[in-house]
């Protein structure tokens, strides 16, 4: 079972949530800890003109993680990344306040994540990032391929803003989150998320209607990615 490093002492903390299969997790798990802790949930609608499903896939796994923890105080804050902000479309092409090159929509969850920390007295910052899967014939997020050692630790837990910036799975891959879903008996919000990054002509901001069904591309690296976890988990 993983485990999630959480001080019952802190009273704001916020998970940055996407609507995918590792930032629900995550959540649950920090939700399973808590009593008496505020949980700020950071999102950003991304791709709205041709994924414009994605806010509603949000909707749907933090409706879920609300009606299970009823009596924890939720409050989402909402981010806009413009389409031409993302990597896809332009690539690394700003330098940030630490002199790193990066992408907009780089520049923009982490700027709004802190943001939204800082104006709410945030003592601790989660994320759910995974690491690559090893040994597979589909190419990931080269930021993602990544093994622990003694330098560099720290991508699990450091201080940031001066508080507490948690990314416990930064060394797991995404067979160990599907497999933790199934030992806590929670693959119902498994199945809410959705990972498809895979886009469809004939459905845009135009004509889509939230709740509708959309198709997965089984192509992207995302798809490949989901239903390997879930193979390797057997």
């Amino acid at each position: 079972m993983l485990e999630i490093p959480f001080n019952v002492d802190h009273k704001n903390i916020a998970i940055s949530v996407s609507g995918g299969a590792d930032s629900a997790l995550i959540t649950y798990l920090l939700c399973n800890k808590i009593t008496d802790t505020t949980v700020h949930i950071i999102n950003n609608i991304r791709c709205w003109k041709t994924k414009p499903w994605q806010e509603n896939d949000f909707k749907k796994v933090t409706s879920w993680l609300f009606n299970r923890f009823p009596n924890i105080t939720f409050k989402i804050h909402t981010n806009f990344v413009p389409p031409e902000l993302e990597w896809a479309d332009k690539g690394r092409t700003i330098i940030d306040e630490y002199g790193k090159l990066v992408s907009g929509d780089t520049l923009e969850l982490r700027a709004f994540a802190e943001y939204v920390c800082l104006k709410n007295n945030v003592d601790a910052y989660y994320n759910g990032v995974t690491r690559n899967p090893k040994n597979v014939d589909f190419v990931g997020m080269p930021t993602r391929d990544i093994d622990p050692s003694q330098d560099n630790k720290h991508l699990e837990k450091m201080i940031h803003m001066g508080i507490e910036a948690y990314h416990p799975f930064r060394f797991i891959d995404k067979s160990e989150i599907y497999k933790c879903y199934v030992e806590l008996g929670i693959t119902e919000l498994f199945d809410l998320t959705r990972s498809c990054e895979g886009e469809f002509t004939d459905i845009t901001y135009k004509n889509y209607v939230p709740g509708q069904y959309v198709p997965t591309c089984n192509a992207c690296f995302w798809c490949k990615e989901r239903s390997w976890a879930i193979e390797k988990s057997k």
